[in-house]
């Protein structure tokens, strides 16, 4: 799991979209996309990776093998 920035998530998603940050923050206070507020009132997107998932998704398999 990596928390980015609305900033970064844009850059790494959504490239020449043409979205603002604000509505990233949006899409977070809708429920759209996973996110979370931090102490300081700044918000960070919740992304998945998609090797964390097909690691514990191994790892699943593996203990139920056993």
């Amino acid at each position: 799991m990596r928390k980015l920035k609305p900033s970064q998530y844009l850059a790494e998603y959504y490239p020449g979209a043409g979205y603002c940050t604000k509505t990233v923050i949006n899409w977070i206070k809708r429920g759209k996309i996973k996110g979370e507020q931090t102490p300081t009132d700044r918000w960070l997107v919740v992304v998945e990776d998609s090797k964390s998932t097909k690691i514990t998704e191994l790892v699943k398999l593996l203990e139920a093998s056993v």
